[in-house]
């Protein structure tokens, strides 16, 4: 995907620690009033959704205009049962995605949001899923990496809870991770994008061609700022890193208010 000029609000802050002297990766999203950066950022939110070609047709297909059929039919709406809901889980996703992709520089395939069986309806499995391959001609290497995230948020309140949260449940992830990429191949292969789908496949043979897995947890709510040491209500076992875990806290002033104010403008 293109990089959205977004971006360029994520400020790095180095130095945050978790209380029991675990690391940190943590961004603060320094947004501005900027139309045009916003109007942007909605249209790149609505490609992770359905992809310019295939929406003009659709809506034609169902005799209603590009923003009816955007409102009933793809883009969760503030008033709706769970909409509230949804679209605080989707922009998350997006949000870690983004970081990965457009910050790390992994490639991020993007299939979970395409094609829901209802808007508002999430999809199992692993979050996020994010590699690199160490070979520019892309041939198997045990330098490859993959990433498998685990995102949670609450951007109604600007407590921690999303990070405690996003630690504890990617413990699932190293169970259903294959599953997960399986998932990600077939999808990617019924989107037409079948270069991405043989790309993804590498990754479901690890005996054969060994590579780097990283297993992810990312928290975000609506904090203006953060701790220095961040104190959790979880320890022992539920706050057990894994060797290697990587750790994500993004936060933000407001960013319910932010995130209503980009997925209206998706309307247009």
């Amino acid at each position: 995907m293109k990089r959205p000029r977004y971006i360029e609000w994520f400020v790095e802050e180095t130095g945050i620690r978790i209380k029991e002297n675990i690391p940190l990766k943590c961004y603060k999203i320094d947004y501005k009033g900027d139309e045009a950066i916003l109007d942007e950022w909605a249209l790149h939110i609505r490609r992770n959704y359905i992809e310019d070609d295939e929406l003009k047709e659709d809506a034609d297909l169902n005799e209603m205009s590009v923003d009816q059929y955007l409102r009933e039919y793809i883009i969760p709406q503030e008033t709706e049962h769970l909409g509230p809901t949804a679209r605080s889980a989707d922009i998350a996703e997006i949000l870690v995605a983004d970081l990965l992709e457009f910050i790390m520089g992994y490639t991020v395939p993007r299939f979970k949001l395409k094609n829901r069986s209802g808007k508002n309806n999430s999809q199992q499995g692993t979050d996020v899923i994010a590699y690199k391959y160490k070979n520019t001609d892309k041939s198997p290497s045990n330098k490859d990496e993959l990433i498998a995230a685990e995102v949670k948020a609450s951007l109604s309140n600007n407590q921690y809870t999303p990070l405690e949260n996003a630690i504890i449940d990617s413990h699932k992830d190293e169970h259903r991770l294959a599953r997960s990429i399986n998932y990600c191949r077939k999808r990617l292969n019924e989107l037409g994008k079948v270069s991405e789908a043989n790309e993804v496949k590498r990754f479901l043979f690890k005996p054969d061609n060994n590579y780097k897995i990283t297993y992810a947890a990312a928290g975000i709510s609506s904090r203006q700022d953060v701790d220095d040491v961040i104190e959790l209500s979880v320890a022992g076992e539920e706050l057990e890193i894994r060797n290697g875990e990587e750790i994500f806290y993004i936060h933000g002033e407001r960013l319910m208010e932010l995130t209503h104010n980009i997925y209206e403008r998706c309307r247009k």
